[in-house]
């Protein structure tokens, strides 16, 4: 009786222990479906090949869970819309409230996959995990990243080590926060980094190690995306030297325009000629927010009296990309500058 009980136990033990997660991943083309004329061609059609295409191109990633898919839609980044981000999300969270998915991958192309996690890190509620991955070479290229990328990402999504992290961008054995993760060359397959912070783990040909003090914001942006969601008009300008005012001001008259996120020099700066152009915004209840086209750091708090002199907001460490996710779903819920302000100190 008790060798049957051990047996038993042992039995169940190994169950326990050999049991795959389900990882449910959600194509949108990108290099990493994209296919090139031979093999070392440079130019490629982004989003050429199907979700089971590239995944049938993994050798052993049914090893590591078991896979379900779908084809949200199969485009280059570069083409990604509003309503493409929306679409997505309520796809993700879908898949999230699923109680027979453990993780979701997001197989996507690298030009905007930082504004995308982003903008999924603030949305979707789920402690699972949800990972986005790419690549910088097509899936027909000489040494192709894209197999080796998603074999990692699949890993990271049924890992336990993943639960309640943010969401998370897998590139190149590195694990990056969705929310800094940020794309710093045009074509080198170690372009995304974390250029304030740092990676929050690795996986190593899919062995994973995350730092188990990072965790997800549990507060994710309090909006609820729907089908029919439509997310505000939000431009971003850029600073340069001697700017041409009459340029900015014609964005102004963009219909609908609610949101302005300016890329400005050094600290955020914004030249002093732009007073007025500033002031005109405010009037019309536009938000302008104050990024900077600098690669790194954190923009301080009313630098040469910009934001109390303006009614400005901060963007706090967030470059103008990732700053006009926020901004976009924080004219959601208000368009008080100084309500705004605490969304950029928060999240």
């Amino acid at each position: 009786m008790k060798k049957l009980l051990l047996t038993l136990l042992m039995t169940s033990s190994c169950a326990m222990v050999f049991a795959k997660s389900t990882v449910d991943v959600l194509a949108t083309g990108g290099t990493i479906a994209g296919v090139a004329s031979s093999a070392s061609s440079t130019t490629y059609k982004a989003g050429s090949l199907t979700a089971k295409q590239i995944i049938d191109a993994v050798t052993g990633l049914d090893n590591l869970a078991n896979i379900k898919y779908e084809q949200i839609y199969n485009k280059d980044s570069g083409d990604v819309t509003l309503s493409d981000w929306v679409k997505l999300a309520v796809a993700v969270q879908k898949a999230a409230d699923n109680s027979n998915v453990d993780g979701i991958v997001i197989t996507h192309g690298t030009d905007t996959m930082e504004e995308t996690s982003y903008f999924l890190d603030l949305v979707v509620k789920t402690k699972k995990p949800v990972v986005l991955v790419g690549s910088m070479r097509p899936a027909t290229a000489i040494s192709s990243d894209g197999p080796l990328n998603l074999y990692n990402a699949v890993a990271v999504a049924a890992s336990p080590k993943a639960d309640d992290k943010p969401v998370m961008v897998v590139m190149n054995g590195d694990i990056l926060s969705g929310r800094t993760a940020t794309k710093t060359n045009t074509t080198s397959v170690q372009t995304f980094k974390d250029v304030n912070y740092g990676p929050i783990g690795t996986v190593t040909m899919g062995n994973v190690a995350i730092d188990p003090t990072v965790i997800a914001n549990k507060n994710t942006f309090p909006v609820k995306i729907s089908s029919d969601t439509v997310l505000p008009n939000v431009a971003i300008l850029y600073g340069y030297a001697g700017v041409d005012d009459n340029m900015w001001n014609k964005v102004l008259e963009t219909p609908g325009l609610k949101g302005i996120v300016i890329a400005g020099a050094g600290d955020g700066n914004i030249p002093s000629y732009e007073g007025d152009f500033l002031k005109k915004a405010r009037s019309m209840g536009i938000v302008v927010v104050r990024s900077t086209r600098v690669g790194s750091g954190n923009v301080t708090y009313d630098y040469n009296d910009l934001d109390t002199q303006y009614d400005l907001v901060d963007a706090n460490d967030l470059n103008p990309q990732k700053a006009r996710v926020l901004l976009m779903l924080s004219l959601m819920k208000t368009n008080n500058s100084k309500e705004i302000q605490k969304y950029f100190n928060t999240y």
